[in-house]
């Protein structure tokens, strides 16, 4: 159940903002969700910061949506933390960033996924997110953090035409009691219209097995755990968390950590 959803939005031109809070507000008028909407610039510049709580505030009003607008309360701590900080007091947590801009996007996104013990609801700002998932693909691979990921999918997962839950076979062995198989049996019980299939990576990385999967299946929300690595084992083996972040799945993804 959602009802408390926490979005960070990024000031900038009108069309922006709207296009940046749209993923929140289409997820809090479906779900009938408080929502808390966080506006100051990542970059430090908040010349444009006023004028763009004031349109979130109207947007939200337009649509019956309950809730509040707060600027950065604080500066002792990074943008990152202050959003982690309020999405732990929420069901859910809500951003849409260009994610390719820089290093600011990442971090504020880190921050939060790593940060928050809340599941981030990731829209790239060039998708956008105006219904909510009709087709969603589960990345299965029975880490704690995939668990996770699932159980605040949840709400999502149950309103979705279809979900599909997608197991690298060639990645690593799963015992009997963690397959995907099992998993399906699971959401059906949550009502969910639940199927099963195994893939092969063939020497892609995770990520890019998985991204794949989601466009052949026409998916629309992504839905796996990361984990967080050394700077080190980043830079010699790479990992499908680095590459989430950097914006390779070009769809919404619901992540936990």
């Amino acid at each position: 159940m959602i009802t408390t959803i926490t979005t960070h939005v990024q000031p900038g031109t009108p069309a922006e903002v709207e296009s940046r809070l749209s993923p929140a507000l289409t997820a809090a008028e479906a779900f009938g969700a408080h929502l808390v909407t966080l506006v100051f610039a990542i970059d430090g510049n908040e010349e444009l910061a006023g004028a763009a709580a004031n349109q979130a505030d109207e947007l939200a009003k337009r649509r019956g949506i309950r809730g509040e607008v707060r600027p950065r309360s604080s500066f002792a701590y990074g943008a990152g933390e202050v959003f982690a900080d309020h999405a732990r007091v929420s069901d859910l947590a809500v951003v849409s960033l260009d994610l390719g801009r820089g290093l600011a996007g990442r971090m504020l996104l880190s921050a939060v996924a790593f940060g928050s013990g809340r599941p981030v609801l990731m829209v790239p700002e060039a998708a956008g997110m105006t219904r909510l998932p009709r087709r969603v693909l589960v990345g299965w691979d029975a880490s704690p953090a995939a668990a996770r990921a699932v159980a605040g999918a949840l709400p999502f997962i149950r309103r979705a035409e279809e979900t599909l839950v997608v197991t690298i076979s060639d990645d690593k062995s799963l015992r009997s009691g963690q397959s995907g198989i099992e998993l399906t049996h699971l959401l059906a019980r949550h009502g969910a219209k639940a199927s099963f299939m195994a893939v092969r990576a063939d020497g892609r990385g995770p990520m890019a097995a998985l991204s794949e999967c989601a466009r052949e299946r026409e998916a629309d929300l992504l839905v796996l755990g990361v984990v967080q690595h050394s700077p080190l084992h980043e830079l010699v083996f790479g990992s499908a968390t680095a590459a989430l972040f950097q914006d390779t799945a070009g769809l919404p993804c619901l992540v936990a950590a």
